[in-house]
């Protein structure tokens, strides 16, 4: 076994390489802690086997069975504790790979580029729509003065109801 000191530093220097390096070492370590959780698993089934078939004078019927899963309760937290490192192991390669300078500026660059197309399409929507607007009072204001200089004759309650004078 190497000391934990090694250990980082190889660690680190295998985050640092190639993406094909990092793989594997992902996996080495993933495996050790898979191995390691079936282990613990393993020593806890047989332990909690063996405490089964004690019993004690003066135990109910169940308690030889709840005695046992009691004592057996921290192998069963540590190969728990083994199978989420494992699973942590995948997001720390995940997590190095996001902070490499070179994908945090693509990154950034993206959504600087999405932002600038969502400010353009605002910006071209917004003056259709006041061209638009320009348009429509344009053509009121037409119509209006057209309205105006047309000599207009009074108006009865016959124009209204369609109604011709003096029909």
């Amino acid at each position: 076994m190497t000391d934990v000191a090694t250990r980082v530093t190889q660690g680190v220097q295998a985050l640092a390489a190639d993406h094909l390096r990092r793989e594997m070492w992902q996996a080495q370590h993933r495996a050790g802690l898979l191995t390691d959780a079936q282990t613990y698993d393993a020593l806890a089934d047989a332990i909690e086997a063996a405490l089964k078939g004690q019993s004690v004078d003066g135990d109910m019927p169940w308690s030889e069975a709840l005695r046992s899963r009691k004592r057996v309760k921290p192998l069963r937290k540590a190969a728990k504790a083994m199978r989420e490192a494992a699973k942590a192991i995948g997001g720390t390669v995940t997590a190095y790979e996001a902070t490499e300078p070179a994908t945090v500026a693509k990154a950034r660059q993206d959504k600087a580029l999405r932002k600038a197309e969502r400010k353009g399409a605002t910006a071209a929507a917004l003056n259709r729509g006041a061209a638009q607007a320009l348009d429509r009072f344009a053509a009121a204001g037409q119509s209006t003065d057209d309205q105006a200089a047309a000599p207009q004759s009074p108006k009865s309650l016959g124009d209204y109801f369609g109604q011709q004078r003096g029909a």
